[in-house]
């Protein structure tokens, strides 16, 4: 049984090491979309919470990892309630931030179609965007045909050549939306799964030790009296007879 535990110990300690190195990669890549977010937006709320979430976090692992090292059963329950603190605290921060991903979303797709309604007033406009997501047209490149207007240096791949950007820039703005989605829920659902891990684990360490404690005070009650080391009795008490008697 010790064997088992040692090896769920070293094992709770390196999935901790790479808990704590999640929430650092967190910290960072918020603090990187920080600079680039408004302030007073939920964007920006949900970027600083995600800063403080990734630096508790730290601050709980290296509280757990002083359980596994020391054995200690009461840091290991604290640690277990920690963990499901912090499960709760991701779901409540993900749950309240999906709809503005979505208002976000829908911002981003009236911008382009304002950029392309108003395409003969501010053809900049459009043509920015074409640069910058790699896309021509708001549909494809027919849509210049259609309305028979000159195709745009920005549809082209690299200037003098031929190649045009083939997808339009309505399909550009999904497929992105839809690989950031993706990443966020992949990167979220690794996150989950470790502490979902890390917290079996601790309450697998929990039980184990304390299933160790109480064979060892089991091992020390079988010991016969004469044999088994009584607590020794105080220096002045183990002499009180000698004062009585002077």
């Amino acid at each position: 049984m010790i064997g088992c535990y040692n090896t769920i110990k070293y094992t709770g300690l390196l999935s901790n090491l790479l808990y704590m190195l999640l929430a650092i990669g967190v910290m960072f890549a918020a603090g990187l979309s920080l600079q680039m977010a408004e302030p007073n937006t939920p964007e920006h709320t949900y970027f600083v919470e995600s800063i403080v979430l990734g630096a508790t976090i730290c601050v709980i692992v290296i509280f757990g990892c002083y359980g596994l090292v020391c054995n200690l059963l009461s840091v290991n329950i604290i640690f277990t309630c920690f963990i499901l603190i912090v499960l709760g605290v991701e779901y409540l921060q993900l749950h309240n931030y999906h709809p503005h991903m979505r208002y976000s979303g829908v911002l981003q797709q009236l911008d382009l179609s304002q950029a392309w309604h108003n395409l003969d007033i501010h053809p900049q406009r459009m043509q920015q965007y074409e640069q910058q997501q790699q896309c021509c047209g708001y549909n494809n490149v027919r849509d210049y045909k259609r309305l028979q207007l000159p195709i745009p240096q920005s549809c082209y791949q690299q200037p003098g050549n031929a190649k045009l950007f083939t997808r339009g820039c309505e399909a550009t703005l999904i497929h992105r939306q839809n690989s950031i989605q993706y990443r966020d829920k992949l990167f979220m659902w690794c996150i989950i799964g470790l502490e979902i891990f890390i917290l079996v684990q601790t309450i697998v360490v929990s039980v184990m030790l304390h299933k160790l404690r109480q064979r060892q005070r089991h091992a020390r009650q079988q010991v016969p009296p004469g044999v088994r080391r009584e607590p020794r009795a105080n220096h002045v008490g183990s002499r009180a007879h000698l004062l009585e008697d002077a």
